[in-house]
């Protein structure tokens, strides 16, 4: 077995939180926590500034992190699992992570936000805000794994080892588009689910 992934079932921290999949499920942990802490602040009846910034936070942590990170995450997983699944889920995983697992992680995210976006209208922030926020996560990520991988000598995916130098660049510059189209992606959605409704949803409307 690759010792790499022994060491990322011997309870390592590092070799944890070192995949995006890990990254990922933190994030929606949070935004749905965020959602649980605005709805029942809200239905408490303590209507003041405080409950605004709350579901404000809430509609920006969806926009900049959850929704684009979530859908970045099933859409080149299993775009990548399509060209060769060696690249990013050997099979050697299946004797960790049994197929419903595995869904669970890669696929569930996708759905489950879209269903939140269906059911509770957000209020996108302003580009500005919105994609720098992204950016900063994005950021965050891409100096962790590449220090893993040219200080620590832990490459997070195999692929990314053998990528020439400018071949490597092309992908991660390819993929920072690809997570700038996945934030564009989430506003326009959230449009054409509340297309004609001029109030901001249920909650905000009670505010007002």
């Amino acid at each position: 077995m690759d010792p790499d992934i022994v060491k990322f079932f011997d309870g390592s921290a590092v070799y944890k939180c070192m995949y995006l999949t890990s990254w990922c499920a933190v994030f929606q942990l949070t935004y749905f926590f965020i959602c649980c802490v605005s709805d029942l602040v809200a239905s408490s009846g303590a209507h003041s500034p405080l409950t605004r910034k709350i579901a404000a936070f809430r509609d920006w942590f969806l926009a900049a992190v959850a929704f684009p990170i979530g859908t970045l995450v099933v859409t080149v997983f299993w775009g990548l699992w399509a060209i060769d699944r060696e690249l990013i889920f050997p099979k050697i995983l299946d004797e960790f992570f049994p197929a419903w697992l595995n869904h669970v992680m890669h696929t569930t995210v996708l759905p489950i936000l879209l269903l939140d976006m269906f059911l509770v209208r957000h209020r996108y922030p302003s580009k500005l805000t919105g994609i720098l926020g992204l950016a900063v996560v994005a950021l965050s990520y891409l100096s962790w794994i590449l220090w893993l991988g040219f200080v620590a000598d832990i490459w997070v995916y195999p692929f990314l080892k053998v990528m020439e130098g400018p071949v490597f660049v092309g992908f991660i510059l390819t993929t920072s588009v690809l997570l700038l189209g996945m934030y564009l992606v989430g506003e326009k959605v959230s449009k054409v689910f509340w297309r004609g409704h001029t109030d901001y949803d249920f909650e905000m409307a009670k505010l007002d």
